[in-house]
């Protein structure tokens, strides 16, 4: 579709844009840079400096993946049918994953603190925001291999795949919630009980919406 072309066309000339920026950043940076962050907000992960042109390349390379996995969908004609939420998912995770790309040059250049949970925040944040956002258009995505709650009975069936991607939504809402609270809280949770909220609430996601899709099919959720 021409406007998709057209969307595609822009983001890669902000990947492109985001890429000559980092190129122009990098000889102010020193040979070593941090390159993970605890859930403190404090570095402590370090790399070359390097490293962050490859990281300024994983925008162009998920926006790549991204629009080609459409044309290999067998129910790639479904994908006109939420056009809008796919394009707005392009971008979302397009601009997501430019911005979390500028962490160790602000971090070197002082913008960020060296301390504190901004780091964090940031991240989980933004994560967040963007699982809420698409749970709430998530009951309209239609049955593709690549993008939704893709279980095996809802991809066979368009009821359950129409139900499944409801109550997909909703999780993913309560999901990004979570995401949210964690990252305000991480600095008196610890490292620890962080990840751990973190990971259960994602992996409890994506539990309980395969199970429900599989009671659906077995005709035991009304």
């Amino acid at each position: 579709m021409k406007s998709n072309r057209r969307l595609f066309a822009v983001l890669a000339a902000v990947c492109a844009a985001n890429f000559l920026a980092h190129l122009a950043c990098y000889p102010a940076l020193p040979e070593t840079v941090p390159i993970h962050w605890g859930f403190d907000g404090v570095a402590d992960g370090w790399g070359p400096k390097w490293v962050v042109l490859v990281t300024a390349l994983i925008p162009a390379g998920m926006l790549l993946l991204l629009g080609v996995l459409p044309a290999m969908d067998p129910k790639q004609e479904n994908y006109e049918k939420f056009a809008p939420i796919w394009r707005g998912f392009l971008t979302a995770i397009t601009l997501f994953l430019c911005a979390v790309g500028w962490l160790s040059e602000l971090t070197c250049f002082g913008v960020l603190p060296e301390r504190g949970n901004l780091v964090g925040l940031l991240v989980s944040g933004g994560l967040g925001a963007l699982f809420i956002v698409l749970g709430n258009y998530m009951p309209r995505i239609r049955q593709n291999y690549f993008f939704g709650c893709r279980t095996p009975w809802a991809l066979a069936d368009e009821h359950n795949w129409n139900r499944s991607q409801r109550m997909g939504g909703i999780s993913f809402v309560l999901c990004g919630v979570a995401l949210l609270l964690v990252g305000l809280f991480s600095p008196l949770l610890g490292e620890g009980w962080t990840v751990g909220l973190l990971l259960g609430a994602t992996l409890l996601t994506a539990a309980w919406t395969t199970l429900y899709s599989f009671l659906v099919y077995k005709k035991l959720m009304k």
